[in-house]
């Protein structure tokens, strides 16, 4: 067996996506579904009923409001937002306590996803364009690959290392190695859970926004990428990786950003994402 197809036999080794949040996400383009239906899949779910309403009561998604009970949450926040909420709960859950590949643990693992989320959103904001449909959930899935490569990463390192020193992009590095990359593992992660298109495009090519396929919204995948790229430069999940990273140009160009405007979101999100990475699940700590 190769190893791109070892790497890949072992996507369906991570634990199944949560059946509340998968059924939330049949919800999503259900016309007809609200507060009751959502309410209906949430409560069985103990967990997602408690970080549901912690994270409502939250200042990024409540600044006013403090619901008290799962229907005002979800009146609250909508169907999508409640989404984002479970999926969230169920990626803090699935972190391990160390990413060995990548030289991280997990809170760095987590504080990353989360600021891309958050970052994603405000990029959009700010460059006055349309939000793309689940952008947050895209950011915050984005590296869900790492998961599952990370230990194929950790066993082929001197290699992978090799080529990112001497100034490889180390996810082609991994390609290069592996027959696969991180991201291309986490497109087919967030496939087996039958997630929405937009969380797969931005899993696939948020590295390589350039490549990616026609039928993606390219938006969406150029505010990933420089929402990723906006958090590695903050310190936000800095790993072996950022010994070569490279950034498209092209889509700054699309999006039309400049320095001032991603100061500005640096600015305003940096408290937003460590309340909301609190907030949104704890994650297991390396001992």
């Amino acid at each position: 067996m190769s190893a791109s197809a070892e790497i890949l036999s072992h996507v369906h080794r991570l634990p199944s996506f949560p059946a509340s949040a998968a059924r939330l996400a049949s919800l999503l383009h259900d016309e007809r579904a609200g507060a009751p239906e959502v309410e209906k899949v949430i409560r069985p779910d103990p967990a997602l009923t408690a970080s549901l309403l912690r994270i409502a009561a939250s200042a990024y998604f409540s600044p006013r409001n403090r619901p008290e009970t799962v229907r005002q949450a979800v009146t609250l926040l909508g169907v999508k937002r409640t989404f984002e909420v479970a999926t969230g709960a169920a990626l803090a859950s699935m972190i391990p306590a160390r990413l060995p590949g990548y030289d991280m643990e997990a809170r760095t693992f987590w504080l990353h996803c989360v600021a891309v989320a958050v970052f994603s959103e405000r990029l959009a904001r700010e460059v006055g364009g349309r939000s793309p449909d689940l952008l947050f959930t895209a950011g915050l899935l984005h590296d869900i690959g790492k998961l599952v490569i990370s230990a194929f990463v950790q066993r082929e390192s001197p290699s992978i290392l090799l080529r990112a020193r001497q100034g490889m992009d180390f996810s082609a590095a991994e390609r290069e190695v592996l027959g696969v990359d991180h991201a291309e593992v986490g497109a087919h992660v967030a496939a087996s859970w039958h997630l929405p298109d937009p969380v797969v495009w931005a899993a696939r090519w948020h590295h390589r926004p350039a490549s990616a396929t026609p039928i993606a919204d390219r938006s969406l995948v150029d505010l990933v990428h420089a929402a990723d790229v906006l958090a590695i430069s903050l310190g936000m999940g800095t790993d072996t990786g950022e010994l070569a990273r490279s950034v498209d140009p092209e889509a700054w160009i699309r999006l039309g950003l400049s320095n001032r405007r991603m100061e500005a979101v640096a600015s305003e999100g940096l408290q937003a994402v460590k309340e909301l990475a609190a907030a949104l699940g704890e994650v297991r700590e390396a001992k």
